[in-house]
């Protein structure tokens, strides 16, 4: 059995929650979009119960999307769903192919639906369902194909994502010169990306090679994030060559799609692309342009009218994703806490930091330990299975280290895979049991995770003690990674204390 048929069991198996809700609100946008449509929901069936239950709402109240439960062959939902036909519905009047009677309708004020199955090879995960109360809305029954390839495509991605590398398009490479301060916000955010990036490629039948390019509200100048199919080593290059292109007129003020030649993007020759087509992208949400994406072609894409409008809801609904996860402001906790692992995140935890040592300054023989873990060889396991399971090994090691940990203990992501740990009032002996213990609750997470591992997850530990060791914040920091280095180059999978380094 394939990689990728393995994924769709589990996909199919687990249903709602294999599949990410920024996706889902993302998929469910974009098809209200070009509906034209002021409400809609996507229902997800739970197989232990055989109830269709709502995953993304929109124009729906609270109370009904908490509350709503369809048996599979009841209702509207339930019978597309266990038909796996789609059907248009126009006011109250019944359907006699799925069996519809006005019973199964649940609201009387909505004048046209379009219900669709989300099916997944032999099964049906769930469905879309489009509605209007307005007599004047768009949704065509000519416009299914479009609707049944944006959730096709969905899933294809969402598969895709889930196997190993060499089973599915090369991932989105991660650049970090980027507008967020917090590297989970990205690490989230690219799920969306990929989506989009992949989408919007088979759309227009291009090369899958391109940018993402975002604004950074501190400079108002555009970051190059993620890119498809260039060498990272290079990404500063790249982005130093696009530089002048960005600064440009017609280019910052786009409002539109817009394809350039090279001769129009480029003054003089360029080194890193020989592409003659370059397609521009804005991302605009409300009048506001978040970012771009550029894509590189090797012939002018052919965009009809109706293409352009549905790249650019695209776009749209990508904008507004943007700025709900830059802005800080949607939920306060983002601002303290890493979401991705529920630890602090490395601002508040070097805040942290320097309070315990204030407070250890003004205590006598007070004993204050640091260890950070970085976890070894994350880049081949993310090669072997894939960036969202290396999301998943993050939150369970990250859960495993709070499970070792006191409460007045205080633990943070300091970076892409590095974890630090303040052990108050804990002398050197006593921390490096401490570090020794969480070392060892990693063995076992292949099967917690439930996934075979060629090779299974390890930590590597760098340690530092106050005042042992140093009498400055900064200095602890400094020489527990230097320990970190050293268990690195010793073959990962252990602690080495500041001290002992040199050993």
């Amino acid at each position: 059995m394939g990689a990728s048929d393995m994924n769709e069991r589990a996909i199919k198996k687990s249903g709602a929650e294999q599949i990410p809700a920024n996706i889902l609100d993302l998929m469910l946008d974009v098809i209200l979009e070009v509906m034209k449509a002021e409400r809609g929901s996507i229902m997800l069936l739970d197989d232990r119960f055989q109830e269709l239950t709502i995953r993304s709402a929109r124009g729906l109240k609270k109370e009904i999307i908490e509350k709503t439960r369809v048996r599979l062959g009841n209702g509207v939902s339930g019978k597309v769903a266990a038909s796996g036909q789609s059907i248009f519905l126009k006011g109250i009047s019944g359907e006699r192919r799925l069996s519809i009677e006005p019973g199964d309708l649940i609201n009387p004020e909505i004048d046209t639906s379009y219900v669709v199955p989300i099916k997944l090879n032999d099964g049906t995960l769930g469905t879309v369902n489009i509605n209007s109360t307005q007599a004047n809305h768009d949704i065509r029954p000519e416009k299914e194909w479009l609707v049944q390839g944006i959730i096709s495509r969905f899933f294809e991605y969402l598969i895709q994502a889930e196997s190993p590398v060499s089973h599915h398009e090369t991932p989105s490479q991660l650049y970090m010169m980027n507008i967020f301060r917090e590297y989970n916000t990205l690490r989230e955010l690219r799920v969306v990306f990929d989506f989009i990036f992949h989408l919007i490629t088979d759309l227009l039948t291009t090369q899958k090679k391109g940018v993402f390019l975002l604004k950074n509200p501190e400079s108002g100048f555009f970051d190059l994030v993620l890119g498809y199919g260039f060498d990272t080593k290079r990404y500063r290059e790249i982005y130093e060559e696009l530089v002048p292109c960005l600064k440009e007129s017609k280019v910052e003020q786009a409002r539109h799609i817009t394809i350039f030649s090279r001769k129009e993007l480029f003054a003089g020759p360029a080194k890193f692309f020989k592409e003659d087509y370059f397609v521009l992208m804005p991302f605009i949400w409300q009048d506001q342009t978040h970012g771009h994406l550029l894509l590189f072609a090797g012939k002018s894409p052919a965009l009809d009218k109706a293409m352009r409008g549905t790249i650019e809801l695209i776009c749209k609904d990508a904008a507004k994703s943007i700025e709900e996860a830059a802005s800080g402001r949607k939920f306060h906790e983002l601002a303290f806490t890493d979401s991705l692992t529920d630890t602090y995140n490395y601002g508040l935890w070097w805040k942290r930091l320097h309070e315990e040592f204030n407070r250890g300054q003004r205590l006598k023989d007070s004993k204050i330990s640091l260890v950070i873990f970085d976890i070894d060889h994350l880049d081949r396991f993310n090669r072997t299975h894939g960036y969202l399971i290396g999301d998943q090994l993050l939150r369970v090691i990250a859960d495993r280290i709070k499970s070792c940990l006191r409460s007045n203990d205080i633990v943070g992501r300091i970076g892409g895979d590095e974890f630090g740990v303040v052990l108050p009032d804990t002398p050197k002996q006593d921390a490096f049991k401490v570090a020794s213990r969480i070392l060892d609750t990693v063995s076992d997470l292949p099967v917690d995770m439930r996934i075979q591992l060629t090779h299974p997850p390890t930590l590597s530990g760098g340690m530092a003690t106050f005042p042992d060791d140093s009498d400055t914040p900064e200095k602890l920091v400094e020489r527990a990674k230097t320990a970190l280095v050293s268990a690195k180059i010793l073959g990962g999978n252990r602690v080495k204390t500041f001290e002992h380094m040199e050993e």
